[in-house]
């Protein structure tokens, strides 16, 4: 039941992704909006990076910061760099959202057939429903929603969780290249 992207014997997911911004957001976004208990390693929060080479000791370097006279603290904002402050305010928007919505913890799941590098699934209950999208294309796509109409429903609009911009779901939904989109339905 827990899902991860990565762990103490693995290399760091930040790593795998050859440090990707928009491949490290669409893993998160997966992983916090997917069924199961997301596990998630110590600062992976900030897009930490290791590799298991030569042994497992580079996946389990210490957080940096939080004791006297270490010269990075990682738990500040002023301790991180601007690109983990991006990916720590991601990660915590995400993680926010994600502890009060019941679709995502209890719900259920419809996915539809991956096509042309696009990826839609569905989270939802009685009372919720959450549209995921996501773009691994380097190309702008814009998706016909009649495709997902079952999940889709009465639904006009969708809030999406990470802007709070509002959009139409009654016919297209147009994606950014390699990007994530997580709507929830009105």
């Amino acid at each position: 039941q827990v899902i991860f992207l990565d762990n103490h014997d693995m290399a760091r997911f930040y790593s795998v992704v050859n440090e990707n911004t928009d491949k490290y957001k669409c893993g998160l976004t997966w992983l916090l909006t997917c069924r199961g208990i997301p596990q998630m390693y110590y600062g992976d929060e900030f897009a930490t990076t290791g590799v298991t080479s030569p042994n497992d000791g580079y996946v389990r370097l210490d957080f940096p910061g939080g004791w006297e006279g270490d010269p990075i603290n990682a738990f500040t904002k002023e301790g991180r760099t601007p690109g983990q402050n991006e990916y720590f305010d991601f990660t915590s928007k995400l993680f926010n959202w994600r502890k009060n919505k019941s679709a995502v913890h209890f719900g259920k799941m419809t996915h539809y057939i991956p096509e042309d590098n696009t990826y839609v699934y569905f989270r939802y209950n009685a009372n919720e429903s959450v549209m995921v999208l996501l773009n691994n294309s380097s190309e702008t796509k814009t998706l016909k929603t009649d495709r997902f109409a079952e999940n889709i429903g009465n639904h006009k609009t969708g809030k999406d969780v990470i802007t709070d911009k509002t959009i139409d779901v009654t016919k297209e939904i147009t994606l950014e290249p390699k990007s994530v989109l997580i709507l929830e339905l009105k």
